[in-house]
């Protein structure tokens, strides 16, 4: 984000002025005095040598002059009321005198315009305003040969003007034509500071971050001897140049420092909530929601009472951003719906708004408004991006034509820059070449990738039909032992369940997936013939709770079978009938969260007897197919077998937990 104080240490030099009445002089150095002392932060002091001067004022010109130098004061208090309210008292004394005009009226006509232009800037967010009113101002400077510092504070402003609206071309051009007269004027290193400040942030903002860093490395080394002022806006305008970059703990660092250089100067209030907007915004980007909050609450109620947009439209925008993070989507929907009216002058606030509110589309699942949000931010982007090339080139002129008047350093810079050229062409080539061969190498790749899946496809779908036909035959084939056996010894032999265990068996064992409902008929079926084996002592039991579904509950097919089997075969059978004491199976479906659990429970011998023999088998089938099934899944599919245990009864429980929503499919298509 811009930060909007960059020009306030140029805007209160001193203002030499042309006037021809004998206290010139006296007058020029009272305003040096008082503006000396605003620069120090000595806000009060000021405002009682201005009371002071307006209450002596011999005539009407020295007193708007030193209204002037009011309106300066409440800028550095970014007084907007009392600003506005100075304003329109001298435009209205220049509109009483338009057709008698002289060199001190026209002086303070260029100091209002000046004026002007800082408010519409600083305070309403339209620097295209700002620049129309220092246009003039200059125009009114350069005809009565107003001073140099005007001059140079002019062109400082607007540099930075054009700067907000995104000509950096232009930008730069007035910060080296600054530079330039700052040099012929031989000013200190305290004003060369702002200038250098100055383009350093611009290459900053046309994302130039090599010559960017250049620049900031030629500002640093005057950074010790700077105003604390001036280090608060080095701190600053580095820190966005790190948070364009999108180094945001550096950013973060920066801003810090810039927060702690203010913190304890109650004259610089506006540059403290500044640096804690930049943190919140930072902190945003980080995901710590909470410093984020804590920062922009304090930077908004500041703003708020002070009535500065352009800030106000930075925290909306991080704090929609904050409430996007948290998962506030509703809050965040409604705040972007409360400020789409806002209309800021500054592109890259729009954009970075934009940027906001496309996610926040997108995340609402309102995709014809993300496009039209997308189209809006590609039209101004493009327009700037568009500019970019030329406004590049006029920028490296600009600079060119600065360093001409020191030889030495045009030649470095110069061989420097064709280095630098020569080197991006090259690593340009080399990137290109680099993009074709990945290119080509991922292809191949993913050509590879996608024979491998189609291999791995066909094994997985043959390892599981192979497993399958395995288990059938093998219920089957129970069935039937116990059906001869029970004809043999001249009992009632039940061949519609066995033909139903036949059907149902072949059926199954064609298929993956089956419903609770299916599986317990089938374990019905199973459980009828082996039943008539076991004797009178045997007692099946079936419960299903109210809140289970059976015919929507998908699970393996015949995954119960097979418990219900190994609970018959090594649990119960080989239990002996003991008088007064039922051999039980007792099959269990009940629901547990958003998941149904099925259990098999036996009161036999428990699972010490299962862990030899065809036990093993049906539990490796088991096992397979699961683990087969989980590969694909988040939520997995849980199952056991292990000893049970309730009041004088004990036995063998076996168990398997059903997620819901579980995805059946064997293999994923990967692109």
């Amino acid at each position: 984000m811009k930060e909007v104080r960059l020009i306030l240490v140029m805007f209160v030099l001193v203002v030499a002025g042309a006037c021809q009445t004998p206290s010139r002089q006296q007058l020029d150095a009272d305003i040096k005095c008082a503006e000396d002392s605003l620069k120090e932060g000595k806000n009060e002091a000021v405002k009682r040598m201005v009371k002071r001067q307006l209450d002596e004022a011999n005539d009407s010109d020295t007193y708007y002059v030193w209204l002037s130098v009011m309106n300066k004061v409440w800028y550095a208090e970014m007084n907007a009321d009392s600003m506005e309210s100075t304003s329109r008292r001298i435009c209205q004394y220049l509109s009483r005198h338009l057709q008698d005009r002289n060199a001190m009226r026209s002086r303070v006509e260029a100091e209002w315009l000046k004026a002007r232009g800082v408010y519409f800037s600083a305070m309403r967010g339209m620097p295209d305003s700002a620049v129309a009113y220092t246009q003039k101002a200059l125009k009114i400077a350069d005809s009565i040969h107003y001073s140099k510092d005007f001059r140079l504070i002019a062109l400082t402003n607007l540099a930075f003007y054009y700067r907000q609206l995104g000509q950096y071309d232009k930008s730069i051009d007035g910060y080296m034509r600054a530079m330039e007269l700052a040099d012929s004027m031989d000013h200190t290193d305290a004003t060369k500071s702002i200038l250098l400040l100055g383009i350093s942030s611009v290459y900053t903002s046309m994302g130039d971050y090599e010559r960017s860093d250049y620049w900031w490395k030629q500002t640093s080394l005057l950074l010790p001897n700077m105003s604390k002022a001036d280090q608060f806006i080095y701190y600053n305008d580095r820190g966005n140049d790190y948070y364009f970059q999108q180094e945001h703990t550096k950013a973060r660092d920066c801003f810090a420092q810039a927060a702690r250089l203010v913190k304890d100067d109650e004259n610089k209030s506006w540059d403290y909530y500044t640096s804690l907007t930049n943190l919140g915004e930072v902190y945003v980007c980080l995901g710590k929601a909470d410093s984020a909050r804590i920062m922009l609450q304090k930077a908004d109620s500041f703003f708020r009472k002070v009535d500065l947009p352009i800030l106000l439209y930075y925290i909306e925008t991080s704090n929609i951003k904050m409430e996007m993070l948290q998962g506030h989507t509703a809050q965040a929907l409604s705040m972007m719906t409360r400020s789409e009216n806002e209309d800021l002058k500054i592109p890259s606030a729009k954009v970075q708004r934009l940027k906001v509110r496309e996610q926040l589309m997108k995340l609402t699942g309102n995709y014809r408004e993300a496009y039209d949000t997308h189209l809006q931010m590609q039209a101004i982007s493009d327009s700037l991006q568009s500019l970019n090339t030329s406004m590049l080139l006029s920028s490296r002129l600009s600079e060119y034509r600065h360093d001409k008047q020191l030889l030495e350093q045009q030649h470095s810079l110069d061989k420097a820059r064709t280095d630098r050229l020569l080197a991006w062409g090259l690593f340009l080539l080399m990137a290109l070449v680099a993009i074709v061969l990945a290119t080509l190498f991922l292809l191949y790749r993913r050509r590879q990738r996608y024979k491998y899946l189609q291999t791995r496809q066909q094994n997985i779908l043959m390892r599981m039909e192979n497993t399958r036909n395995r288990i059938s035959p093998h219920f089957i084939y129970n069935a039937l032992n116990h059906e001869v056996l029970a004809q043999m010894e001249g009992r009632n032999v039940d061949l519609t369940s066995l033909t139903q265990l036949l059907r149902r068996g072949v059926e199954q064992a064609g298929i993956l997936k089956t419903t609770l409902a299916e599986e317990l008929s089938f374990v019905d079926y199973y459980v009828n013939i082996e039943g008539r084996q076991m004797g009178a002592d045997f007692h099946y039991s079936k419960e299903v709770d109210d809140d289970v579904d059976a015919n929507r509950v998908s699970l393996p097919s015949m995954i119960v079978q097979i418990f219900v089997e190994n609970a018959i075969k090594h649990g119960l059978r080989p239990v002996k009938a003991e008088e007064g004491r039922l051999r039980k199976l007792t099959v269990k479906a009940t629901r547990k969260d958003e998941t149904t659990l099925v259990e098999v429970i036996d009161n036999g011998k428990g699972l010490q007897a299962h862990i030899e023999g065809s036990c093993q088998t049906g539990m490796q089938v088991v096992r397979q197919t699961i683990q087969l099934l989980n590969d694909n899944n988040v939520n997995k599919i849980k199952f056991g077998i292990g000893n049970w245990k309730h009041e004088d009864e004990n036995g063998c429980r076996s168990w398997i937990l059903l997620p819901d929503d579980y995805n059946y499919e064997i293999t994923k298509q990967t692109s």
